[in-house]
């Protein structure tokens, strides 16, 4: 009976098909081969261009892995600054000597490693194997900059140099002496210890 039905159904499907006719759509592929040739050279090279972006933007965040505890800093012996902001404008508040470890990282911004104390360090300087030796120096991480507020040995050395009490702190008895420092020697006076100040001191 199965069968039967199976052989009824076979029968009817071929008599309404019998006559039907199936008309695909006619595809024509043109090649223009100087013009194709030109996009591909131009996708390639873009493509390339990027990946040489990425591979500099890699570089520029130096070993950075994520948030973790075990950075060190890795300099070519100098000391890395310590800044209050990512960016190498903001005051320099100490400046860690090449291998010391790095308090915990807790995130990433304008190529610059947060620290958990939340203050910031360039990432160029950062990795998880420590630096090896110390050379004296204005040290690494952008412009040295020292102005009211900047603690650390950098502080202590200026404030040596100008026959201040080396207490590593930038108050305004310091901001005071650079003023005073800038106006002897025709620097701008503003009581912040930038390139040039340094520079003339002798930093």
């Amino acid at each position: 009976m199965e069968y039967f039905a199976y052989s009824l159904l076979d029968s009817a499907y071929a008599e309404a098909t019998r006559d039907t006719e199936f008309s695909l759509p006619e595809f024509k592929l043109k090649l223009n081969w100087n013009k194709n040739f030109k996009s591909a050279w131009l996708t390639f090279a873009s493509i390339g261009a990027l990946l040489a972006i990425l591979a500099q933007a890699q570089s520029a965040s130096a070993a950075y892995y994520g948030p973790r505890s075990d950075y060190y800093v890795r300099t070519n012996g100098n000391c890395l600054h310590v800044r209050t902001g990512p960016s190498r404008y903001y005051a320099s508040v100490a400046c860690y000597r090449n291998g010391s470890r790095l308090p915990r990282i807790v995130g990433y911004r304008n190529g610059f490693a947060r620290l958990s104390n939340n203050y910031y360090v360039g990432a160029n300087w950062i990795n998880t194997r420590p630096g090896t030796g110390y050379t004296s120096g204005p040290g690494v991480g952008g412009i040295s900059i020292l102005s009211v507020g900047s603690r650390g040995s950098a502080v202590a050395r200026l404030q040596r140099i100008l026959g201040v009490t080396p207490t590593g702190y930038y108050g305004y008895t310091t901001a005071n002496t650079v003023r005073n420092y800038q106006a002897r020697n025709g620097l701008r006076v503003d009581g912040v210890a930038g390139p040039q100040t340094l520079a003339a001191v002798g930093f």
